[in-house]
């Protein structure tokens, strides 16, 4: 036998070289080579994502609470502040707004400059205040612009119609609204233009919608919102001179951007090699 008291069997099996760990350390710093510089373009990918299947459940949702209810869900966001003004960012700079529609847009694109208020009321051929209160438009919240965190400043209830919800409120001659007549959303929304007699509406999806609890569970914001600006997603109604039921023609981020960009960002923000469509 030619053994060797002094050698350690166990320290010759479970000891690694100074040159192994070497090895080691250079293989993990390449590794995180390549997956550091994409982790931000995964985290835009999955912002993406959970945005259009966001936009996609609402208007599904709101589509469902018509065929059931007969009418769309009531206690939707106004956009409108408590003054009858939009619910306007509190700066030009995104970066420290405060309160308000999101000022940024990452297609230059801001919501707020999409809007203005507009007044709807029933006229000598021009019923656009009948057409929204046939489907169920009956009552909307305003925000205040105090209100320390912007997704929940829907806080005054506005009625609509007559005693709306049982409040008593004398039937308005005229109700304001966030109207869309900017060029870019109205492309988005209406690709073949509006016709006369038709004009579109926005409302926000807020946490007190009647949809809540029927058709939906939850009241979904945009990946990422904060308090700072209001990051709930916004659906948009045709309303029609003639009368007729309103009828929704769409939905988007709190940013305005509707699914096809939001697609688009999303494809576009892959690795490369991953793209798809």
């Amino acid at each position: 036998m030619n053994q060797n008291p002094h050698r350690n069997p166990r320290r010759s099996r479970g000891a690694f070289t100074l040159i192994e760990l070497l090895v080691v350390i250079v293989i993990l710093a390449a590794l995180a080579a390549l997956i550091v510089p994409n982790i931000g373009q995964y985290g835009r990918s999955t912002d993406m994502a959970v945005s259009a299947k966001s936009q996609a459940d609402i208007a599904s949702q709101m589509q469902q609470f018509f065929v059931t209810q007969k009418r769309y869900p009531q206690g939707l966001d106004s956009l409108l502040d408590t003054t009858g003004a939009l619910y306007s960012a509190d700066t030009t700079n995104a970066d420290t707004q405060t309160r308000g529609l999101p000022y940024g847009g990452a297609d230059g694109t801001r919501l707020q400059a999409q809007l203005v208020v507009g007044a709807l009321t029933n006229a000598t051929n021009a019923e656009y205040l009948r057409s929204l209160s046939r489907s169920g438009f009956d009552w909307v919240y305003d925000h205040d612009t105090t209100a320390v965190n912007s997704n929940l400043s829907n806080t005054t209830f506005r009625g609509l119609i007559a005693d709306a919800n049982g409040t008593g409120n004398a039937a308005p001659s005229s109700v304001n609204v966030a109207e869309v007549t900017g060029s870019y959303l109205l492309g988005k929304l209406v690709p073949g233009g509006l016709k006369s007699g038709e004009r579109i509406v926005a409302f926000g999806f807020g946490q007190k919608s009647t949809a809540i609890g029927k058709t939906t569970t939850t009241c979904p914001l945009y990946p990422g919102a904060d308090k700072t600006y209001y990051g709930r997603y916004v659906a948009y109604f045709k309303v029609y001179a003639s009368g007729e039921r309103a009828t929704l023609v769409g939905v988007s981020d709190a940013y305005g951007r509707t699914p096809d960009y939001t697609e688009q960002q999303f494809n576009e923000s892959l690795p490369d090699g991953a793209r798809q469509g």
